[in-house]
């Protein structure tokens, strides 16, 4: 408590701008009614003496800024949290960011002072290591001490996780925890022997991995390999159906179309395994295996939840399969209220599996009882999840996981040709393809334009009949001159003349538009698309799947132009004909040219330079990129 009161003495100088104390006071729900703008004017008429104002409840001082009752109220409050008043200062008083000062304070409350003097390094959860180490070092901790050097490790295995592996070659490590300690290979050493030692890191093979990454591949391992050894075991597990049940059924039941072998076997996998995969390019027939599979299931006396990462993916199987669908999310929501129950007869079917990064998958199997089956349906020529790590790439290489590969083409008839020139992408290839000129209207088309501008999609748009609902711009990225941001604008420009607008928004009357956060009040999903009604005041109303939302004030802030939008957001949907920029970016590779042609039903076309587009598809995709060991846990 003496050392604290001394820093309490410092407090009359500050070292800095005051930021963090601005931030606190206008963030902090208990300071009812002083936002920004009167904390910023508090400092400003106060300056350094305004910790010692409020320190003695001087409301006389604060009336010169605040009403006399904001001023009593604001007094009461700082005296209330007080200690966490005096952990402001003194993070203040040392430098910190405002934002990472937020964070500690809500994180360690009135103990972050004396926690941060103990040990600094434990702010590698909040911040990156160039924050926490120059707080570090200026709060006295030596160079070669053992917590900076396993903040150190720490800091370049979660370097590596944001660049989405989840495990890191021993040669690697050595190379990033040399470049973030500027030392000799012997203290890099040193220093990952300290991190294994207090399980910072954990050694797997010939590489590491951050302590929670390895305990979510080892237990997504460990729950499938205990899926698929479970035992019939009496009222613990459904009843087991027979192969001879499983075609008795198949043969006397209409499923509206002949399932042919590979499309029999999803069925049986589903019906008799524990835990499965299906996988198929573009037009296989997944939709049809999936209708297939519910009823089947039913039949059995199994009860089918199927679900999607995204929102607009869920909506997508709903509509093609009749069947109900939600998002993982909303599903994993009501298993913990106990609206939904799982039991022995559950089969937990996710599509778009190939989405489905290694966080997602271990909250999934976390929430799933014993006996409970779970079948991964997906296309692992698509993007990769992102999020970090890899779940069906990984697992359709494990040859105790019962799966089948989905190879004859149904939708996407031969006519259209997009499944071929998808085939040929997701091989690295670029099949010939005609301008769009020349075309049909449908299948895949190259408009060669060595760099294309916004107009060049403006120009396709329009000699495509303008701009319709079932026509959407696949964007690789967001910035650029035909990313996603720059096209938004310019055909808001275009379509927004003479039409109702919104009095601050960039949103008109008629417009598209993609929700981007999961609000189950308003039951909209991260990625839910719909198009603007009316506008009334401030007020938008947006129909989503036919249902009207009224949107205003801070919904606002989750709404975007949905023109053009991006591959990743794409994921899950299709539209009858989409057009695709084509620009050199680092994430332009065959799964992203792939996943975007095959979001097409009827026309997919390529605008941009041939020879940027060869390039990308010589790249093996991003998924094949990925460093993890959920492989390894199985041979574990």
């Amino acid at each position: 408590m003496s050392s604290f009161q001394a820093s309490k003495a410092a407090r009359e100088k500050p070292v800095n701008s005051g930021g963090t104390l601005v931030r606190h006071l206008a963030e902090d729900p208990v300071f009812e009614g002083i936002g920004y703008a009167t904390a910023s004017r508090l400092w400003e008429t106060f300056g350094e003496r305004l910790y010692a104002v409020l320190g003695n409840g001087d409301v006389e001082r604060l009336t010169t800024v605040l009403s006399r009752e904001r001023a009593e109220m604001l007094a009461q409050a700082w005296k209330a949290k007080l200690a966490e008043g005096d952990v402001v200062v003194w993070l203040d008083e040392h430098r910190f960011d405002a934002r990472l000062a937020k964070k500690i304070v809500r994180l360690w409350g009135e103990h972050a002072a004396a926690k941060l003097r103990e040990t600094p390094y434990v702010m590698m959860a909040l911040a990156g290591w160039n924050v926490v180490d120059a707080a570090g070092r200026q709060l006295g901790v030596d160079e070669h001490a053992p917590q900076r050097l396993v903040a150190a490790v720490e800091a370049a295995l979660y370097g590596r996780l944001e660049r989405h592996h989840t495990w890191t070659h021993h040669r690697d490590l050595v190379a990033e925890v040399r470049r973030l300690l500027k030392c000799t290979t012997t203290v890099v050493e040193q220093a990952i022997d300290l991190a294994v030692q207090g399980k910072a890191a954990i050694a797997v093979g010939d590489g590491f991995q951050a302590a929670g990454a390895h305990m979510m591949e080892r237990y997504v391992a460990d729950r499938i390999r205990t899926m698929l050894g479970e035992p019939v075991m009496g009222d613990l597990i459904a009843r087991e159906v027979s192969t001879a049940e499983l075609e008795s059924w198949l043969e006397t039941t209409d499923l509206g179309i002949a399932l042919d072998a590979e499309q029999r076997e999803a069925v049986r996998i589903a019906v008799q395994q524990r835990c499965g995969i299906i996988r198929g390019g573009a037009g296989v027939g997944k939709t049809t295996v999936l209708r297939a599979i519910a009823r089947a299931c039913t039949a059995f006396g199994r009860t089918v939840h199927m679900m999607a990462l995204a929102g607009r993916a869920a909506v997508r199987i709903r509509e093609a399969t009749g069947w109900p669908a939600t998002t993982i999310a909303a599903f994993l929501k009501a298993v913990e209220a106990q609206t939904v129950s799982l039991g022995p007869e559950s089969v937990v079917v996710v599509d778009e599996a190939s989405m489905l990064d290694l966080p997602t998958a271990y909250r999934v199997l976390r929430h799933l009882p014993d006996g409970c089956r779970l079948l991964l349906v997906g296309d692992p020529g698509q993007l990769p999840p992102i999020g970090f790590g890899l779940v069906l790439h990984a697992l359709i290489d494990r040859r105790e996981i019962p799966a089948v590969e989905l190879t004859k083409v149904y939708r996407q008839t031969e006519a259209t040709g997009i499944p071929a020139v998808a085939q040929a992408v997701r091989s690295g290839r670029l099949p010939s393809l005609p301008g769009i000129a020349g075309q049909a209207r449908q299948g895949v088309a190259h408009l060669q334009i060595e760099k294309a501008a916004t107009e060049d999609i403006v120009d396709i748009v329009a000699d495509l009949g303008g701009f319709t609902e079932d026509l959407r711009i696949l964007c690789a990225v967001k910035a650029g001159p035909v990313g996603m941001e720059a096209l938004n604008r310019r055909f808001h420009d275009i379509f927004a003349v003479g039409k109702p607008r919104h009095p601050t928004k960039h949103f008109a009357e008629g417009e598209p538009v993609m929700f981007l956060r999961n609000d189950y009040r308003l039951d909209l999903r991260n990625g839910s698309l719909g198009r603007v009604v009316s506008i009334d005041g401030a007020i938008l109303r947006v129909d989503f799947d036919g249902f009207t939302h009224e949107l205003g004030g801070r919904a606002l802030d989750d709404l975007t132009l949905a023109y053009a939008i991006t591959v990743h957001k794409a994921q899950g949907s299709s539209f009858r004909r989409v057009v695709i920029p084509v620009q050199a970016t680092r994430l332009l590779d065959r799964s992203l040219v792939y996943t975007a042609i095959t979001r097409a039903t009827d026309l997919a076309v390529l605008v941009g330079d041939p020879e940027v587009l060869r390039n990308s598809l010589e790249r093996s995709a991003h998924a094949d990129r990925r460093e993890t060991a959920l492989c390894r846990m199985f041979d574990a």
